[in-house]
């Protein structure tokens, strides 16, 4: 998988655009509730690239997001939801190249 492909869903994250892979309840036509959350119990874990991989994209999303606006709510949900994304796809290559499952 290429860096870039890798990087697409969080991208799609930051950039707000549809085709997420975690649907929020007002994704689903649900009714939006006051606490909706970054990761559900039944979405699919990440399919991580090598660590080494996974580690670059960390690095890069964090130099992206460490200049949000801290005041502006949208640019934080979009930052929690891309670094919680990335930490998550991370901890995923960790667990692959140790042999270790969910």
């Amino acid at each position: 998988m290429s860096e870039r492909e890798a990087l697409a869903p969080v991208r799609r994250l930051l950039d707000g655009a549809p085709g997420r892979s975690a649907a929020s309840s007002h994704d689903r036509g649900a009714a939006m509730t006051a606490y909706d959350p970054l990761h559900g119990p039944d979405e699919e874990p990440p399919d991580p690239a090598s660590v080494d991989g996974e580690r670059k994209m960390t690095r890069d999303l964090l130099a992206e997001v460490a200049t949000a606006n801290i005041h502006e709510h949208t640019a934080m949900v979009k930052t929690a939801a891309g670094l919680n994304y990335r930490l998550r796809s991370l901890l995923a290559a960790i667990d692959a190249e140790r042999g270790e499952g969910k």
